[in-house]
């Protein structure tokens, strides 16, 4: 987010060394900015060693417990990335729908988005928890989400753009956002041979909603399969070379010895071996199968425990007997 008096200071120094057609540039990008920098003095204020959160009064409490964590959660995503940076990440939580628009800079997004991440401006926007109706929103997952874009975003400035699967797949990988929804979505995919080509998940997704949450899927098992395959380290030593400035298939060969082409066939591999056996699981027929041998277990349990019971009342009743005829 753009700081109050930062677009400012730069309009007078780009008065004073640019020539006149760029100053109209920086008027086009001062009024850009207008609604932002507005706002910002409606927010409360609170900086850590990496962030700057901003925040209104009644979601202070909400916001403590995401402060308290969220270098923890940046030395996480760090890590996997094995690529840091030192500026100062600006947090901006909106606290109501409304809001959460006004304060975009890139202009109005979907209405169904709890957050955004704008990584050329080092800067994330929230929706408030308390703002959303109908839907539950975990902070630090969003959080997360969002600043694996802002620290991948980083890592890639200046250079390729940073591909839509590895974008969306390492941000759901680092929040943990999984649901059966999404299970159930590979799955199909999986067992009708519909997945969709990796080459077209690259620069962009579908529009459609169920390809677009195919595409998602697919990312985020995409981004599981190297991890979980090849390593962390190695993931590590992929993110810095691609985000280097060498080509993804150049990338490839490097740290994984594979090909494109190869990639994708070993990840449709992992996924059929992965996801093929669960129809199987939660068929009718074995779900039947699994309670009848659920019941022939309980039932034998159930006779033997009563077997043993009964051989311990006869054990208690013969030393019964015997000390009676030792009291005799």
């Amino acid at each position: 987010m753009i700081e109050p008096g930062f677009i400012q200071d730069k309009v007078k120094m780009s008065l004073t060394v640019l020539p006149w057609i760029k100053y109209w540039f920086v008027i086009i990008i001062l009024q850009l900015f207008t609604p932002l920098v507005s706002s910002a003095s409606d927010y409360m204020r609170i900086g850590t060693s990496h962030f700057v959160f901003y925040f209104h009064s009644q979601d202070k409490r909400l916001m403590k417990s995401l402060i308290d964590d969220a270098e923890v959660l940046r030395r996480e995503i760090v890590k996997d990335l094995g690529i840091d940076f030192k500026e100062k990440t600006k947090v901006y939580l909106a606290p109501s729908f409304k809001k959460y628009q006004e304060i975009q800079p890139g202009g109005e997004i979907p209405s169904w988005s709890a957050g955004v991440a704008y990584p050329s401006l080092n800067l994330i926007i929230i929706q408030s928890p308390r703002a959303t109706k109908g839907k539950s929103i975990d902070l630090k997952k969003v959080f997360k989400h969002e600043f694996t874009h802002i620290a991948l975003g980083r890592a890639f400035r200046g250079r390729e753009k940073v591909p839509r699967w590895l974008n969306e797949g390492l941000a759901m990988y680092e929040s943990r956002e999984w649901d059966l929804s999404r299970v159930s979505t590979i799955t199909r995919a999986v067992l009708t041979d519909s997945l969709i080509p990796l080459s077209k998940i690259t620069h962009s997704f579908p529009l459609e909603a169920d390809s677009a949450e195919l595409a998602y899927s697919e990312s985020f098992y995409l981004i599981s399969f190297l991890i979980s395959q090849y390593g962390k380290e190695s993931f590590r030593r992929f993110i810095k070379e691609y985000s280097g400035g060498k080509g993804l298939k150049e990338v490839l060969m490097e740290v994984y010895g594979i090909k494109w082409e190869e990639l994708e066939e070993e990840w449709r591999n992992y996924l059929k071996v992965r996801f093929s056996w669960l129809p199987i699981v939660t068929s009718t027929t074995t779900l039947w199968f699994l309670v009848t041998i659920a019941f022939i277990l309980a039932y034998m349990r159930k006779k033997k425990a009563t077997r043993l019971k009964f051989e311990q009342w006869e054990r208690e009743d013969g030393n019964i007997n015997d000390t009676d005829l030792k009291d005799r």
